[in-house]
């Protein structure tokens, strides 16, 4: 597969939406030349009291969305970063360098399963808009986060699910009891693990515990795609 050219440009932010309490979406306008794979990311050149400092995040939007470039971002009391992003409104603009990453859609595969921890959501947002309405495969997305508040796309995802048969969605709490699946990524696994494509995505301990329980239950290694956030 080739990969989307690396560009550098402006991008304004055209909407800034709080998806929880913590998360937020930046939708931002951009060079209808800009192109990317479902999957990758982009780094934000950010300023603030003169020092310029990198922060990479998922693309959110499909790619057949030209034009469009949005961002899903989680806010951190006291982040050198997330005090731009809490100040941040429509018509502010952004240094994009982009995109880069190899965690990508397999098209060879036909049995996908993604699993994630909080934005780690984000890459499989931009898979499923690509690609579950063109594809007869099955999907399976395992999201895990800490209580209901914490969820993001809840409706969006049980609206495709409840549109696409071939599409499984399985949003699990750590910290809550509810009505769904509790408990951590890796106790939804399917009991079969074989003929299926696997995608991890989140925070290093989520990424490397779950690969190292697929690995220990056979699985190969390169049927096995990941995404750490630091």
């Amino acid at each position: 597969m080739t990969l989307a050219t690396f560009q550098t440009f402006q991008a304004t932010v055209i909407k800034k939406e709080n998806v929880t309490h913590d998360v937020i979406v930046l939708s931002c306008s951009v060079p209808t030349d800009f192109s990317f794979k479902a999957g990758q990311f982009i780094t934000l050149m950010i300023t603030k009291d003169g020092e310029t400092k990198p922060r990479s995040y998922s693309i959110l939007n499909a790619p057949s969305e030209t034009g469009t470039l949005s961002l899903c971002i989680k806010i951190v009391p006291d982040g050198w970063a997330s005090d731009i992003f809490n100040m941040t409104k429509k018509d502010d603009t952004f240094l994009v360098k982009g995109p880069f990453g190899h965690f990508v859609f397999d098209e060879s595969g036909n049995d996908h399963w993604f699993i994630c921890g909080g934005t780690g959501v984000v890459p499989f947002y931009s898979m499923l808009q690509e690609y579950l309405i063109k594809r007869d495969d099955q999907f399976t997305l395992v999201f895990s986060v800490k209580t209901k508040r914490d969820l993001f796309f809840h409706n969006e995802f049980e609206a495709l699910a409840s549109t696409y048969e071939n599409f499984t969605y399985i949003p699990t709490l750590t910290r809550e009891e509810w009505d769904g699946a509790t408990g951590r990524v890796q106790e939804h696994l399917p009991e079969d693990l074989s003929g299926k494509t696997f995608y991890v995505c989140g925070l290093k301990e989520l990424v490397l515990e779950t690969k190292e329980l697929l690995i220990s239950k056979g699985v190969s290694k390169d049927m096995i795609k990941v995404e750490r956030y630091s």
